[in-house]
């Protein structure tokens, strides 16, 4: 088994998880620093091979002999991929091919592309006005400027509400990232297609939990609010703080590309995987510092992040349809898990850098409330 990106959150706990059940498990990765800091752990149970996705002569070498790739190596930062475009090109749609051409050379039994939520950009929506269902367009820089945060009606104009968002709604993404992640999906259907390998593609909606990034501030939202809590500073919530995410646990994620690893069942198939419930950003500011035993302080602040969605909600009836598995773990239980995890953590210098390099590019912006 081969799993790109292997020594990362994701393909790391993945890694792990099937070496101890006896796969050999060869993880490629390029060590970045931006998500591994400066000395990353790297499991001595899976064979590690130090190479960018973009080497073909690597990724080639690494593909000798493996039956299932799991490709999960990509840049993830959605405000990040605003302004760095060619790096996210490069490595999320690129990289990406070049996976795909060794998997075809080698006669791989089955690939799995790891994608995203953002395929989806606002997804599915409901006006409660009309009673009608609708997908959403991207929210405009000038309604958000005006703090207008709803995505609007097409029909009476007014707001709508999220609804779950299922796989057979059209990929219309809002930002750069997720723009790659649809190119990779594009890409993985057409070799299947052409070549006939078996393909399963898994949308992730926010995955969290022990073992992610705390060194990257241009992902994970729990990250950012973990080092401002334990800081002694007030959690910034963006927008209105009304925004609601959808959080799937590690081991739940695990769990599914496990079960799907290597299944004729899961060949040809295009799920979501998150859980179904929602929880606003104002919501899970307060969880952690519930988590954390500390006095809650929190500011809704207007700034708001162009590319970033209103809200993401999964449906996963199809997930749990045909695989027989629906991630449950509570959002309150896993975040308490991630609290113990992290320990102290760094402090917030990476994030205000971060947001500084977003402000300056006008991708970070405040509404006039």
């Amino acid at each position: 088994m081969l799993i790109t990106g292997g020594a990362g959150f994701i393909g790391g706990t993945l890694g792990r998880r099937m070496a101890s059940e006896g796969h050999e498990v060869v993880a490629l990765d390029n060590l970045l620093q931006q998500v591994h800091g400066v000395d990353p752990l790297i499991d001595p149970a899976m064979n590690l091979v130090t190479a960018d996705v973009c080497d073909v002569g690597a990724v080639m070498a690494a593909m000798e002999g493996v039956d299932v790739v799991h490709h999960l190596a990509a840049e993830t930062g959605v405000g990040q991929s605003q302004y760095e475009v060619a790096r996210y090109v490069r490595t999320n749609s690129y990289g990406t091919a070049v996976v795909l051409e060794a998997a075809v050379a080698a006669r791989v039994a089955h690939v799995v592309i790891v994608s995203s939520r953002a395929v989806y950009g606002e997804g599915r929506h409901r006006c409660p006005s009309c009673g009608v269902g609708f997908v959403a367009g991207a929210r405009r820089v000038v309604d958000m400027d005006s703090a207008t945060w709803e995505v609007a009606c097409p029909g009476c104009g007014g707001p709508g509400e999220a609804a779950p968002t299922a796989e057979h709604v059209a990929p219309a993404p809002t930002s750069i990232y997720g723009l790659t992640k649809l190119q990779q999906e594009q890409l993985a259907h057409s070799m299947s297609r052409i070549h006939g390998i078996p393909l399963t593609v898994l949308r992730l909606f926010n995955v969290f939990g022990p073992g992610q990034s705390m060194n990257n501030p241009y992902v994970g939202l729990l990250g950012t609010f973990f080092r401002r809590a334990r800081a002694g500073t007030p959690i910034e919530v963006y927008e209105d703080g009304l925004m609601l995410r959808d959080f799937v646990f590690i081991d739940d994620v695990v769990e599914v590309l496990a079960r799907c690893s290597g299944n004729p069942t899961a060949f040809g198939r295009t799920w979501n995987v998150g859980t179904g419930a929602a929880v606003t950003v104002r919501e899970i500011a307060g969880a952690m510092f519930e988590v954390l035993g500390l006095e809650p302080d929190v500011y809704v602040s207007g700034r708001y992040r162009v590319g970033d969605v209103r809200h993401a909600v999964a449906d996963v009836s199809a997930l749990e349809r045909d695989l027989g598995y629906r991630p449950a773990t509570p959002f309150i239980d896993g975040l308490r898990r991630f609290a113990s995890w992290a320990g102290d953590g760094p402090g917030d210098a990476l994030d205000v850098a971060a947001e500084e390099q977003l402000a300056d590019r006008q991708l970070l912006r405040r509404a006039a409330l």
